[in-house]
């Protein structure tokens, strides 16, 4: 026992020696930060009835370096809001369970980069409502090949969706995701292409990553079969455009997703009407003599980003990080945000958002926010909801009971001493009609969804204090 505990030291002492060896190597900027926060939060709109941490601590540790060529960033946080489970949180960690924030190394070679880690994914389009790539900070591991020649971009990341560890299903256990973007830059305006195709059986595929052809052919090419067919198979191609434009004193931006599109409303009118499954994005940034405005708008509808069903055979490539979203505990059932679940649009189907943001000029740490979000019924690991197949035409909002968000939201940071930084955010709003959790037994799946239920209101009020502290050696 004591050779083990002389053993520990000793390798302690080396990782130390080792860090100090980095810090005096390598510029090494540390920050760290401490949040308090207290009332609602996102758990909050599909949890309200289940208590958590009312008051609760967010800490953070970052250490990051960067040159021309080489970046790389690690951050940790730990957390005592009671929202996960861990098994040492109340025996070791005095009510904390720990989270990876973001972690990655990025290589940088004039117009080409490459980055890999467990890290916030990001959309071409600057919005809080992208399609493609989901605003929500969720890290994730990816590989990401980005090539900006000032004229023609191109990027290829696969994202890992899922690696669960007690899956006996390797097309629930192994789910992946790999983006694409073809665009060229006129002036101030881009043009592109994006697409993402999801696929499930496999961890990671060679040819989606490294084939720089859109993937909606590699997946057309491969499960037909020259002569033979090659992958996993179960795959799933989403497809669409942007438009951007980028001067000193604005960006607007314009963008569009399709999953599905009922092509028999022109050529066989008479045939069946599958539904469209489309999402939209627009908004942008205008500075004035006043201050900086922001105004975002979103929509889909109903069934995009869900996966799909036939004969009653589940499919696992809706585009989603996980393919449930709720989990237990403390023998509870809790409801996963969706807003961290979807892999694409935060908001997923059947709903339309709207968001109003200013920051003034006289006043240019405070910014304030404006949200409206309009949902109906929606289920991200349910093809067609509580039906066995599609319901014929296109909808959106068309429930009897519709949830209805407003939330407003005020943000302060200010800048003490070279090293420390205050902030507070107060949100303050309402929600109308919460969804709640319906199980399903009436098709083939039988997996719940969320419906709006009418008198569910409860208000939503929060308050968070940051302290930050920042240094580089």
């Amino acid at each position: 026992m004591e050779e083990r505990g002389i053993a520990r030291r000793i390798t302690l002492v080396l990782l130390v020696g080792l860090l100090v060896v980095q810090i005096l190597v390598y510029a090494l900027d540390f920050s760290t930060s401490i949040s308090y926060n207290v009332g609602d939060s996102v758990f909050s709109l599909y949890n309200n009835n289940l208590a958590t941490n009312f008051g609760n601590l967010a800490l953070s540790f970052n250490i990051s370096h960067q040159s021309d060529i080489f970046q790389f960033l690690g951050s940790v946080g730990a957390l005592n809001d009671g929202v996960f489970n861990d098994p040492f949180a109340n025996s070791y960690y005095a009510g904390f369970y720990f989270v990876i924030n973001e972690s990655g190394i990025r290589f940088n070679n004039g117009p080409l980069k490459i980055t890999f880690g467990k890290l916030h994914q990001d959309d071409i389009v600057d919005s809080p409502f992208s399609l493609f790539i989901s605003s929500f900070p969720v890290p994730r591991n990816q590989l990401d090949l980005t090539y900006d020649d000032g004229k023609f971009i191109y990027i290829t990341r696969w994202i890992e969706l899922t690696n669960l560890k007690n899956s006996s299903d390797v097309y629930e256990k192994l789910r992946s995701a790999n983006y694409k973007v073809y665009a060229v830059r006129l002036g101030n305006f881009r043009f592109g292409y994006q697409d993402v195709t999801i696929y499930v059986g496999k961890n990671f595929d060679f040819e989606y990553f490294a084939n720089p052809v859109p993937s909606f052919f590699i997946q057309y090419v491969n499960d037909a079969g020259r002569p033979y067919p090659e992958g996993a198979g179960e795959t799933n191609s989403i497809m669409g455009f942007f438009a951007d434009y980028t001067d000193s004193g604005k960006y607007w931006y314009a963008q569009i997703l399709v999953d599905d599109i009922n092509v028999n409303r022109f050529l066989h009118p008479e045939s069946y009407q599958n539904p469209d499954k489309i999402a939209w994005s627009f908004g942008g940034i205008q500075h004035t003599d006043f201050g900086t405005l922001r105004f975002y708008h979103a929509g889909a509808t109903k069934y995009t980003f869900q996966p799909s069903a036939e004969s009653g055979n589940q499919r696992y490539y809706g585009y989603t990080y996980y393919t449930d979203f709720t989990y237990a505990r403390d023998s509870k059932i809790f409801v996963l945000p969706l807003e961290m679940l979807y892999s694409g649009y935060k908001y997923g189907e059947n709903n339309l958002a709207f968001l109003l943001s200013f920051a003034p000029n006289l006043l240019p740490e405070l910014n304030s926010f404006f949200e409206l979000v309009v949902l109906g019924e929606r289920s991200p690991i349910n093809p067609w909801n509580d039906r066995t197949s599609f319901l014929p035409g296109t909808h959106l909002l068309e429930d009897e009971v519709k949830e209805f968000r407003f939330i407003s939201t005020f943000e302060y940071s200010k800048k003490l001493t070279d090293l420390f930084r205050v902030g507070t955010k107060l949100s303050a709003g309402y929600v109308w009609n919460s969804s709640v959790i319906v199980p399903v037994d009436s098709d083939n799946v039988k997996k719940p969804v969320l419906r709006p239920l009418s008198g569910n209101n409860f208000p939503f009020f929060s308050v968070n204090v940051t302290f930050s502290f920042s240094m580089t050696f």
